[in-house]
């Protein structure tokens, strides 16, 4: 099992009565693999999109493609397959992987699976079970993840107040990027069990290679050394190091694949007319960026830009 010493108090009003475990995340991170994973270490029962779709294109005497285009039409169908997840509230003993699970079962224990963008379009190109998300080329398959997660957040943000970009949200967020899907299974499985017993947990894993700094090399001061989690903000699908840069550092010499981190609110203020989110977007520097490469002998495999 994975351990860590790192650990951030968190309190959670209904962790006596959940034994719901729901998975969102990114395209590519690996959601029914790891979902399948912690099956063989639990007596849950995997309910996910694509089963409750199935049995509603049943009822309607459909195949899932043709209820997915006559629900272009019909909202009505989005509607059921929201009220099937949102009567899971008085279920127990299930993983449940879905976009909005986390949000229509708010008692659920939250995880959110990230990747590196390149990372999930390479997973999704080489994946030819994906049958409705083909692309020519890698470069075309992170275009098109990207944009479809920008379009889905702003409808899921729009129909429902779902805001799938906040990471502070989730109670377990782990970056799938390069580690094996057991290990990430582990981690979800201790995190779990101490959300459970209503013990403090490190809520966050994310990969050195995919924080971006916000400070220069030069200002890695030496009393920023710290048992406590990097702080990070996560904004426009990137995480910027707020608070650690120096333990991003040390784990980036030492080649650890992940790193505990606490997300501060995107949309907290960080001055009186501008949020967290707004404000490591506007200092954004790509030569403090390249400088942090060059510094640590590494390359990013994507590199954020002000939108």
């Amino acid at each position: 099992m994975f351990q860590t010493k790192h650990e951030v108090t968190v309190f959670n009003s209904s962790f006596i009565m959940s034994t719901i475990i729901s998975i969102t995340g990114d395209l590519g991170s690996g959601k029914s693999t790891v979902s399948g994973l912690l099956q063989q270490h639990l007596p849950y029962d995997y309910i996910y999109t694509g089963a409750i779709q199935r049995k509603i294109a049943e009822k309607y005497g459909m195949t899932t493609t043709e209820l997915n285009r006559y629900a272009e039409t019909h909202p009505e169908i989005d509607e059921e397959i929201d009220a099937t997840f949102r009567s899971l509230n008085s279920a127990s003993g299930l993983i449940v992987d879905s976009r909005l699970a986390w949000f229509f079962i708010p008692a659920s224990f939250k995880v959110f699976l990230k990747t590196n963008l390149m990372i999930s379009a390479e997973r999704i190109a080489q994946d030819k079970r994906r049958k409705n998300e083909q692309y020519a080329s890698v470069e075309d398959a992170a275009h098109g993840i990207m944009e479809r997660k920008r379009s889905e957040n702003r409808r899921y943000m729009e129909l429902y107040g779902a805001d799938c970009a906040n990471m502070t949200l989730f109670d377990l967020t782990v970056d799938t990027s390069f580690v094996t899907p057991e290990r990430v299974a582990g981690i979800i499985l201790e995190a779990y069990q101490q959300w459970q017993a209503g013990k403090s947990y490190t809520k966050a894993f994310l990969s050195p290679q995919n924080l971006y700094p916000t400070r220069s090399v030069k200002k890695l001061w030496a009393w920023d050394m710290t048992d406590q989690p990097v702080q990070a903000v996560h904004a426009d699908a990137c995480d910027y190091i707020i608070d650690g840069h120096r333990r991003v550092s040390d784990a980036l010499k030492e080649n650890q694949d992940l790193l505990p981190v606490m997300y501060l609110d995107s949309k907290a203020l960080y001055s009186p007319d501008m949020t967290w989110g707004e404000h490591v977007v506007q200092i954004l520097d790509p030569e403090v960026i390249h400088e942090w490469e060059q510094f640590h002998s590494f390359r990013y495999l994507t590199y954020p830009t002000k939108s």
